[in-house]
Formats: structure tokens, sequence, C-alpha cells
């Protein structure tokens, strides 16, 4: 992914007292009911300006910037008529999957539809599409004063799937013998750790503009998973060594890339010291601990990685999760929130789980505006509700308490933060347990979709 990088000044500007919320993602329909009264709104620009009024190098950012396109137009409708009443219908019904209250007729439904794979890829793309937008109403949603800068680096490009050749035999037809030499696994490991310090370097200046436009917060629900890594890795070592790797080769391979990102990774926060950053665990099941996942395993100070869970009940089972390397869990199956041609649409994922911790932040902020980063964290980490499901899943052992969350925010007002938080502990009850949310349903069929966390290696859809 190409992101342009701006040059940035050294002078920052100074922020109003609501909190400034970053929605790092797929672009943002600020257009949206919801969140067109708390979009950001930069005086200093006027949009569409070629002159750089502010000194961020992003002339005529009124509302944030788009660097996949490096434009200031933060969301691009040309899918919008992609979200059809058979989307909307299938997220609506993949949700009651989740919550265990699908009727007979509605899997029939998504039986019928799911094995449609043009109709699937659609799905599939408005997933992603719609991520950013769906993202920042849940950043968002209730904090009045809170205001959202947004800034796409996810591309949104439908491709149609590519349906391999047939001969009439019904076989695939092989590629043309290429002939040209393959690269030595020596120059392909160069290659790849200079791509990994290349996704640093681009992170580093995205996060010094959060830095320049004191951003309180920035929800990131995107990442490479491992197996995303994984499949990355050895499609580009086929195409580029010629030849298919050893299991031994790819996963020294797998190994180097990501302790290439992990260890370069640090830069990316200290960019921007002052911000929190909300980050999704990712959705493969996986252990964090075990099985590296950028930017989630960065060490850094300021940053929570999020878990996502079914309600108060129980680890969401596609989250991934980690007992060192994922900091708390909270609520991310069938969220309904925003999205685009002002629908409102569930989603489920660690990319939902994540803005809710996101808004619980940035209302403490509004709440008390003195709460630095830190602080923030702290009374975030600090007022969970603990739970023996939770214990070696997540570092605290326990789910976001909203409500708590803000005593303590109060309470720092007059007193140290540790103080606020025991307080708030010892005033403020658990979250109560739903009783109406079940455990979700197994699927009998085979369906191409799963809860989308948007992937910074991109790749082309292919029909099966």
């Amino acid at each position: 992914m190409k992101i342009l990088l701006p040059i940035l000044a050294l002078v920052q500007l100074t922020s109003a007292n609501a909190s400034l919320v970053g929605v790092m993602d797929s672009g943002t329909d600020l257009s949206h009911r919801d969140l067109a009264p708390k979009a950001w709104l930069n005086k200093k620009e006027k949009f569409g300006s070629k002159v750089d009024l502010d000194g961020d190098g992003l002339p005529g950012n009124t509302n944030g910037w788009d660097f996949t396109e490096n434009s200031p137009k933060v969301y691009n409708d040309k899918y919008n008529s992609f979200i059809t009443a058979d989307v909307k219908t299938f997220f609506n019904y993949y949700s009651k999957i989740d919550l265990g209250t699908i009727a007979p007729q509605e899997m029939t439904w998504l039986r019928t539809h799911g094995s449609d794979q043009v109709f699937m890829n659609k799905v599939n793309f408005i997933g992603g599409y719609i991520h950013g937008t769906h993202c920042a109403g849940i950043s968002v949603k209730n904090v009045n004063q809170a205001k959202v800068l947004a800034m796409k680096v996810i591309p949104t490009v439908y491709e149609e799937p590519v349906a391999p050749v047939q001969t009439n035999g019904g076989q695939q037809t092989p590629p043309p013998a290429d002939t040209t030499p393959g690269k030595t696994i020596e120059e392909f490991t160069a290659e790849l750790v200079q791509s990994a310090d290349q996704q640093v370097e681009q992170m580093v200046g995205l996060h010094g503009i959060m830095n320049f436009h004191k951003v309180d917060v920035v929800n990131q629900s995107f990442g490479i998973g491992f197996g995303d890594a994984v499949n990355f890795i050895k499609a580009g070592f086929i195409e580029e060594v010629k030849r298919q790797p050893t299991d031994a080769e790819l996963a020294s391979l797998v190994k180097t890339y990501f302790n290439r990102l992990l260890q370069e990774g640090p830069k990316m926060f200290a960019a921007a010291p002052e911000t929190l950053f909300t980050i999704a665990a990712g959705n493969d099941s996986s252990n964090n601990d075990l099985y590296p996942d950028y930017p989630a395993d960065i060490q850094a100070a300021n940053k929570i990685v999020v878990a996502a869970t079914l309600g108060y009940k129980k680890l969401a089972d596609f989250s991934n999760f980690g007992g060192t390397k994922v900091d708390v869990a909270a609520p991310g199956v069938a969220i309904l929130s925003t999205a685009p041609t002002q629908a409102y649409i569930p989603l489920s994922g660690t990319s939902q789980a994540t803005p809710y911790v996101t808004n619980i932040i940035a209302a403490m902020k509004d709440l008390n505006p003195a709460l630095k980063a830190r602080d923030l964290k702290d009374i975030v980490l600090g007022t969970v509700d603990v739970k023996d499901w939770l214990k070696g899943k997540v570092k605290t052992s326990g789910i976001v308490n909203k409500p708590r969350a803000l005593k303590a925010a109060e309470l720092a007002k007059t007193m140290t933060v540790d103080k606020a938080i025991s307080m708030a502990k010892a005033t403020i009850a658990d979250v109560p347990v739903e009783k109406s949310l079940s455990i979700g349903k197994k699927l009998d069929f085979k369906l191409n979709f799963k809860p989308v966390r948007p992937s910074l290696l991109i790749k082309k859809p292919v029909l099966e």
C-alpha cells in the first residue's frame, strides 16, 4: 500500500476542550446524520485548497485526509450503490448467528445467498468499505463533545473475483512458463525487511500528524495477522524466488518479518507520545503471545490492545487473545453502528470492540480534559470487571466498565488517578451480565465470510 506522507511542521496546533478522536481506517462518511455534528473542522484550512495553510503538509484538509488517494476527501462514495437491501440483510442475519437468535428461514436465506460467489465478494468488500464509518460511529456514540478526525489508510477499490481459466476438459490452464531467473533467499529476505521498515516509516508519518493536531485517542481497527503474513510471504516467495518455500524457510521468513516490525514499531508510538492508541487484537481465534500480530504486539506505553466479547458473557469465538500481548476485552459481537447511505448495520469483530474502548477514552477526556494518555490508559485498565473466563486471555483478566471508568475520571479532578481508580472500584458495581444473549450457533454449511479487520496486506479476490 502506497501512502503519501507530508513533511510535518514543527509547531503544533492548539486543541479545543472537546476530545479529538482519530479514526485511521477505510474512510469515514461524515455526512451520516450521527457523525456530521461530530466531524472535526480544521478552521485553518479551506477544503480543496492547494496551499497548506496550517503547516501539517496536507493542503485543504478540513476533516482529515485520504492517504490512499492523496486527497482531502475522507470518504469515497463510489460504491454506495453496493449497500443494497440484500447486503444489509446478510449482515443482519450473520449477526443473528453470532447471537444465537437466527430463525430457520433466515438460515435458509444465508445458505442460498452464501453460495453466490459474486454476491459474497461484494459482501466481503462492503464489510471493509463501511468499516471506518462503523468504527467512527461506535467511537463517538453518546459522547456529545467529541470530534472525529478521519484518516483513510485502507484502500477501497472493488475488484471482481477472478475465475480460473478452464480448458475443455475442465482443468485449469497453467500459466505460461516463467523463464526469468529467481531471486536468492538472501535477496528476498532483504526485501522483506525493507517492506517492514517501510510499513513502520509510513506509520511514523501518520502518527506524526496525530501528534501535530493533538489527537487524544486514535482508533486502529486494522493490522497484519500471522496468517495474513504467512500467505503474503509465501505468495511473494513463489513469485520472486520461483519455487515453493520449504516449511523451515517460510517459518524463518515470517519470524524475520515480524521481528523487524516489532523491533522498529515503537518508533510509531513515540511519534505521538501524548496520544493514546486503541488497537484491535485480531479476528483469527489466535494467541498473540504465540503468533505475533502487528501493530498489536508492539511494545509501547501509549497503546491499548483490545479483544472482543459477546456482551459481558464470554470471549468471542473469533477473537484473538493473549495473556501478555492483549490488554483488555470489550463487547464486539453484533454491534449496531453507522454505515454509509444513512444506514445502521450490525458488525462483529475486535474492530468493533476497539472503538468501544475508544468511546470510553473520549468520554473520560471530555469529562476531565486534564487527563493525560497515561492516566486514561491506567483508568481503562484499572477499572475493569475481572472475569474468570478472561484469565490468561488478556493482561487485566477483565472487560471494560464504562460507568466505573467515567467515575474514576471525575474523581481524578480532585485526587490522584490511583486513588480515583480505587474509589471508583469501591462505588461502581460490575456491569450486569445480559441474560438475553445466547451463545452463537454453528453453521452447517460453508460461508466465505468472517468478521472484518482490514489487513495492511492487500489481496485480490479469487473465485473458488
